[in-house]
C-alpha cells in the first residue's frame, strides 16, 4: 500500500517559527524514543553527506501513529489520564510537535519504523511538496524500533551540532547526572562521521565542595524543606521545614537556624515581596540540588560538564536553561553585591526539577517549542521562591561563612548526610520541628532561638545600624567587608596594589544615566529620517531615549526602550523576510537571530553576541520584565535597564543595518 497524506503549509509555517534552536530538533527527537520506551538510542552526526540519524529500539510507529502525523499539533499520547508510558516515565509533550520541527535544519525527511502490532512501513516526507508518502514494507528483516533520517542539512548547522558547547547541552537534556539511579532512561550515544559512539549520559563525584544543598517544595502542603551540607562544623545541617516565604520570616529562620544576624537582600527580595504576589498557590512541586565551589576547585567540574543551574519537567530539560552561560539565578547580581559570596555563575551547579508535572493540570505553563514557561503570575511566584527564598538563604549563610560581623556564635550541628536521601518526594509536614546531633552524636533539639523567635546565640549587633527586619544598610557594612576579604580563604588571592597619591584637585563628573549611542552607531540611525513611518518611529524613538535620565524617569524610559526593541525587530524582520509576531515580541526576536544565525561566514564576536541577544530575550526574559514594569506596580531595576542596553543597543543596530 503506497498513500500519500497533504498538511496545510501555513501549519508547518506555524510550527517552526517556534523552534528556537537545531538543538531542540535533536532533544525532541530523542525525547520521541523515549515515549516509545527504547532501550538504546543511536544518534548519528554526518558532516560528509550532511545527515543526521537517530535511530532507537522502541515500539516504533504503528499505522494509526503515521497517519495522525498529518495533523501537527495533536497528539495521543496522553488521552483518557495516561500520563505514563509503559516504564512509568511521564510523557515528554502533549503538542504533537517534535517530528514536524526537523524541517527548521532539513528539506527531506525519511523514516523506518517497525511496530510489534502493524509491523513495518517506509515514510517519505518532502517539505517543499507539503506532504508525505508511506508504504508497507514485506519481508523485513528489521528489528522493532524506528530509523528517522534528515537530509540536506546546511553546513553551517552541521557545524553548530557537532561543536562541544552544543554537545555539552545535549548531555544535560535529562537529570541523569544527578538522578541516574532513580531514573528507567535508555542509554544515548553519539557518532560523529562514523567514529566510535560514546554516551552522551555521564555521571560524577561532587565532592570538596563548600556547600551541597538539597531542597523540595509539596505544593499540596505549600512547605520548603531547605537543607545545606557543608564540612564547616558550625553550619546547621538539619533538615529545616518552611511554610512562610516572606522575606521577614526567611529573615527570622536564618537568625534561629543559622544565626546569621544581619542579611544581604537579593534583587528579587528587593523587587518584590509575597504580599504582593497574594498567595504561592499554583506553584508547581519541585525539588533540586546546588551544590557551591570555590573557584580555583569549580574549574575541573566546569571543564567536566560546564557550569549553571538547569531546569526540568519529568526529569527532561526545559531549553532555554541548558546554556552555562545563562545566569538565571541572577548569580551575577550576588557577586556585585558581596565580593565576598562564591555564589558566582561558574562555581555553581545543580538542578532543579518539576516531578509528576501533568502539562493538563498544573497552572504553570509551558510553552509550545518547550524552550521556557509561560511568564505569568505562577511563573513569578517560582522565581520568588528559587531566587528569593532558596537562594536569599544559600548567599547569606556562605557571606555568614566569610565575615564574622554577619553571624553571633554558631552552635554545631553534625547530621549524618548519608541518612538524608538527596531526591527524597515526600516533603515534611509544616511546623515539623527537625532534630540535630552535637559534637558527640547524641540526639539534640534545634532550639537556637526562644518562643517570640529572637535569638538566643551570644553574639553583638549595632542596633542602629540594623532595621526590624535584620536587614542592614548597604554603607554600613561595606569596610568592614572589605577588611575580612583579605584573609587567606578569600578566593580572589588579590595582591596588594602599589601606592598612588592621588591628585590635590578632582574635577566633577557628571554621570549621565541615559541609554544612548555613541556618534558613529548614531550616523546607521540618521539614515532612517524621513524614509518610512518605521523608520521614523525607531528615530523618534532614539530621540526622545536620549533625553532621558533613567533615574529621574524610569517607567517613561522603560517604554520607550521597549518600544525601540519591537519597533527594530519589526524593521529587521521585513528585511531579513522573518516571521513577526505582533503579540509574541520574544518569538518575533527568536526568529530574526535564527535567521542571522545562518548567515555564511559570520564572525565569532558576532557569535558571541547572537548568544547572549538569545540569553537576554529567552533566558532572562527581558522583554517580559519590561511588561511587568509597564503594567504591574512592581519598581523598575534600574541597575537592569542600564546593564541590559549595553547588549541590546547592539542588537538594535544589527537590526537597523540588516
Amino acid at each position: 500500500m503506497d498513500e500519500t497524506l497533504h498538511i496545510d503549509s501555513s501549519s508547518i509555517a506555524r510550527i517552526l517559527g517556534t523552534v528556537g534552536s537545531p538543538l531542540v530538533v535533536i532533544s525532541e527527537l530523542i525525547k520521541n524514543a523515549i515515549d516509545a520506551t527504547a532501550d538504546n538510542v543511536g544518534l548519528s552526526y554526518s558532516r560528509e553527506s550532511q545527515s543526521i540519524t537517530v535511530a532507537d529500539d522502541g515500539s516504533g510507529f504503528s499505522l494509526d501513529d503515521i497517519q495522525q502525523l498529518s495533523q501537527p499539533g495533536f497528539s495521543r499520547k496522553k488521552n483518557s489520564g495516561n500520563l505514563t508510558n509503559s516504564k512509568g516515565s511521564f510523557y515528554t509533550g502533549s503538542k504533537g510537535l517534535g517530528l514536524l520541527s526537523v524541517f527548521s535544519l532539513c528539506d527531506y525527511l525519511t523514516i523506518q519504523t517497525k511496530s510489534d502490532t502493524d509491523g513495518e512501513y517506509l515514510i517519505n516526507w518532502s517539505k517543499e511538496a507539503g506532504s508525505y508518502s508511506y508504504e508497507q514494507i514485506v519481508d523485513s528483516h528489521m528489528q522493532r524500533g524506528t530509523i528517522i533520517i534528515l537530509n540536506n542539512i546546511s553546513p553551517q548547522v552541521m557545524t553548530l551540532l557537532t561543536s562541544q558547547p552544543e554537545i555539552k547541552k545535549l548531555r544535560h537534556l535529562s537529570t541523569y547526572l544527578y538522578k541516574h539511579d532513580k531514573l528507567t532512561f535508555p542509554d544515548v550515544t553519539l557518532s560523529i562521521d562514523e567514529s566510535t559512539p560514546t554516551s552522551l549520559l555521564f555521571t560524577t563525584e561532587f565532592k570538596d565542595m563548600l556547600f551541597d544543598v538539597i531542597f523540595n517544595f509539596d505544593s499540596k502542603t505549600e512547605t520548603l524543606s531547605f537543607q545545606c551540607f557543608s564540612d564547616n562544623p558550625q553550619i546547621n545541617r538539619s533538615k529545616i521545614v518552611i511554610n512562610s516565604f516572606d522575606t521577614t520570616e526567611i529573615e527570622l529562620i536564618l537568625d534561629k537556624h543559622y544565626s546569621i544576624k544581619k542579611t544581604i537582600k537579593t534583587r528579587s527580595n528587593n523587587n518584590i515581596s509575597l504580599n504582593e504576589l497574594e498567595s504561592i498557590e499554583g506553584v508547581p512541586s519541585f525539588e533540586g540540588r546546588l551544590v557551591v565551589y570555590e573557584n580555583k576547585k569549580a574549574g575541573g567540574m566546569l571543564k567536566d560538564h560546564g557550569a549553571g543551574v538547569k531546569v526540568y519537567v519529568n526529569d527532561l530539560a526545559i531549553y532555554n536553561y541548558l546554556s552555562e552561560e545563562l545566569d538565571w539565578l541572577d548569580l551575577a547580581d550576588f557577586s556585585q553585591r558581596r565580593k565576598s559570596t562564591r555564589l558566582k555563575p561558574h562555581n555553581v551547579f545543580g538542578f532543579v526539577n518539576m516531578p509528576h508535572f501533568d502539562e493538563t493540570e498544573e497552572q504553570l505553563k509551558i510553552s509550545n517549542e518547550r524552550a521556557d514557561f509561560i511568564q505569568d503570575a505562577v511563573f513569578v511566584k517560582l522565581m520568588f521562591l528559587i531566587k528569593g527564598v532558596i537562594m536569599f538563604m544559600i548567599l547569606n549563610i556562605d557571606v555568614a561563612k566569610r565575615i564574622p560581623k554577619y553571624q553571633g556564635t554558631v552552635s554545631s550541628h553534625t547530621t549524618d548526610r548519608s541518612t538524608n536521601n538527596a531526591h527524597e518526594t515526600n516533603t515534611a509536614t509544616k511546623g515539623e520541628q527537625e532534630a540535630s546531633t552535637d559534637t558527640k552524636g547524641n540526639q539534640v533539639q534545634d532550639d537556637s532561638s526562644n518562643e517570640n523567635g529572637d535569638s538566643e546565640q551570644d553574639g553583638t549587633l549595632d542596633q542602629d545600624k540594623k532595621d526590624k527586619h535584620g536587614a542592614v544598610n548597604e554603607s554600613d557594612v561595606n569596610q568592614e567587608e572589605t577588611n575580612n576579604q583579605s584573609d587567606g580563604d578569600d578566593m580572589e588571592d588579590e595582591q596588594e596594589e602599589n601606592y598612588e597619591p592621588e591628585t590635590v584637585f578632582k574635577p566633577p563628573h557628571k554621570k549621565r544615566n541615559n541609554l544612548t549611542f555613541t556618534t558613529s552607531e548614531g550616523q546607521l540611525i540618521d539614515t532612517l529620517k524621513n524614509t518610512d513611518d518605521l523608520g521614523n518611529k525607531i528615530y523618534q524613538t532614539v530621540f526622545e531615549l536620549s533625553k532621558l535620565n533613567v533615574l529621574f524617569y524610569p517607567y517613561a524610559t522603560v517604554c520607550l526602550y521597549r518600544t525601540l526593541i519591537e519597533s527594530a525587530t519589526q524593521y529587521a524582520s521585513k528585511k531579513v523576510n522573518s516571521v513577526y509576531q505582533e503579540i509574541a515580541l520574544p518569538a518575533s526576536i527568536s526568529n530574526v537571530l535564527n535567521k542571522w544565525s545562518i548567515k555564511p561566514n559570520t564572525s565569532k564576536e558576532f557569535k558571541s553576541n547572537l548568544g547572549l541577544w538569545r540569553d537576554l530575550v529567552n533566558k532572562r526574559n527581558l522583554t517580559e520584565k519590561l511588561n511587568l514594569y509597564i503594567h504591574n506596580v512592581t519598581p523598575v531595576d534600574v541597575d537592569l535597564i542600564l546593564d541590559t542596553w549595553k547588549s541590546m543597543k547592539g542588537y538594535i543596530h544589527e537590526c537597523i543595518k540588516c
